[in-house]
């Protein structure tokens, strides 16, 4: 069986299962029930190992990018991993998308929600940086829509002609 220890310092993570059985019945010849295994975890939310980007969002990827690259280079220059770490989340943060325009804004939350589920950012900053957000979102929501280019015409519009009645069929 796969050992499968977790850290103190850590958030644990609950990884998939597999569907590959060890000592199944068929195998060995004995009526023990199938086992299925867990595999070791790619992602660790802190430590040593280098974080797992999420492929779905690019906003996410590049906060990633940034953050693995801020703690490796942390801990070749012989940091500690707390302050590997330390530099790393603030790398990721400076990384998430600027809070301006509709897609931006989604990026952000989604950066920092990530983040959030990751350890990278600590609950009591996801608050406010989710309740900037939110500001941001209604702002761009509220915005009122551009005019047209054209020029509006000066003083009253005229008044239109009431529509034609159908024409009837002449009586003889």
């Amino acid at each position: 069986m796969a050992d499968t220890t977790v850290s103190t310092d850590t958030a644990p993570i609950a990884p998939p299962i597999s569907t590959t059985t060890t000592n199944s019945p068929a195998s060995t010849g004995t009526t023990a029930p199938a086992v299925t295994t867990a595999p070791t975890v790619a992602t660790a939310p802190t430590g040593k190992k280098a974080r797992k980007r999420n492929d779905d969002n690019e906003a996410i990827v590049s906060c990633m990018r940034a953050w693995n690259y801020t703690y490796k280079k942390g801990r070749a220059e012989d940091l500690s991993d707390y302050q590997a770490e330390k530099a790393a989340n603030e790398a990721y943060l400076r990384a998430a998308p600027p809070l301006r325009g509709y897609k931006n804004i989604c990026d952000f939350i989604a950066c920092i929600n990530f983040g959030s589920m990751t350890g990278i950012v600590r609950q009591f900053e996801a608050e406010h940086f989710l309740a900037n957000a939110k500001l941001a979102l209604s702002a761009v929501l509220r915005k009122p829509k551009p005019l047209s280019s054209e020029p509006r015409p000066l003083g009253r519009p005229p008044k239109s002609a009431p529509p034609n009645p159908p024409e009837q069929e002449e009586i003889k």
